[in-house]
């Protein structure tokens, strides 16, 4: 399983030499070459990148087949100030992987549900936020990386897949975490708000943070539950080393001044700070892949400001004014 990132990193690698760039906008008025991203995906060939620009009209939702990446814009971008000069993000209805979509990638979408329905390797989820559930659905497949994403829960335990080397790594995770009994998992460096039982089955569990009301764990004989802090009793099974009944007023920066996702950096004397296994930061902005701002991940471009005249005399040049950066 420590090899896991580089397996990961080698696998998102190979999507650069995709042969073509879709663009696609559903704006009225905006002369994309693909207005839906049903179009583009029938339009893709295996490898190809979807590109999918920030709008107020819902995309929808999709079953994907092929091996495609499909990457947005981010979101809380009206919140994170400098990111993208469009605040609108990608919004999608569920998304669904089946069987033929292994190695595809999406990142930087914003959306209600993920669905991995079949036999899928070598899948990249990154950078997005997904107002329902991360389910891994039914069944086999190996190499699955989930990282820098917001989402409200991840369920792996709903229809007992066979997936296997599933990292779970540097995400804020809202409800409740679920882990299949046939599953593999390294769940590491993940905040997670714990509003209903999370199950660990198959898992090594280090470097997260949990907190919540209720805050409970259920760890199966499979697990180890190490390097953690959480707001909760000691757990049955747990390895020693966690720090438990930890307060949650002491753990992070907060609301106030931040923005949604950056309210779960750790303040100055969290007992979070150096925690983690090797005395990294426990957290999702800890390790060595932290959590990137509303999904905008390292060397990804964004427009910073677009702006044109409001008027322009007869025959005269319209000038356009681009800024961009990569991150």
């Amino acid at each position: 399983m420590k090899n896991l990132l580089l397996v990961f990193l080698l696998a998102l690698a190979t999507t650069a030499n995709a042969q073509n760039i879709l663009r696609v906008n559903n704006t009225l008025g905006v002369n994309a070459p693909y207005a839906t991203i049903a179009a583009a995906v029938a339009a893709a060939g295996v490898n190809d990148i979807i590109q999918v620009e920030g709008s107020i009209t819902n995309y929808g939702g999709i079953t994907i087949t092929k091996k495609v990446s499909i990457i947005g814009p981010g979101f809380f971008l009206n919140e994170n100030s400098g990111l993208q000069a469009n605040l609108n993000p990608a919004n999608f209805g569920t998304i669904t992987l089946n069987t033929g979509a292994s190695g595809s990638v999406i990142q930087g979408l914003q959306m209600t549900g993920l669905v991995l329905a079949g036999d899928i390797s070598n899948f990249t989820f990154t950078g997005n936020y997904v107002n329902g559930n991360v389910q891994t659905g039914n069944g086999n497949g190996t190499n699955h990386l989930f990282n820098s994403n917001y989402i409200f829960q991840f369920s792996g335990d709903f229809q007992s897949p066979n997936y296997t080397n599933v990292l779970v790594t540097n995400n804020y995770i809202g409800f409740r975490f679920g882990a299949s009994d046939n599953g593999i998992y390294v769940v590491s460096n993940n905040v997670i708000a714990l509003t209903a039982v999370s199950n660990f089955k198959n898992a090594e569990v280090k470097n997260n943070i949990f907190f919540g009301g209720s805050a409970v764990i259920s760890l199966s004989a499979n697990s180890v539950l190490k390097n953690n802090i959480s707001t909760s009793t000691v757990i049955a099974g747990a390895d020693p080393i966690n720090v438990w009944n930890a307060s949650a007023s002491s753990l992070f920066v907060g609301l106030t001044g931040n923005a949604t996702d950056t309210q779960w950096r750790l303040k100055s004397g969290s007992p979070a700070i150096g925690a983690g296994e090797g005395g990294i930061d426990c957290g999702m902005y800890g390790g060595s892949a932290p959590y990137r701002p509303s999904g905008i991940q390292v060397g990804q471009p964004t427009i910073t400001n677009f702006s044109t005249p409001t008027t322009v005399p007869q025959n005269g040049t319209l000038n356009v004014k681009v800024s961009a950066k990569v991150n």
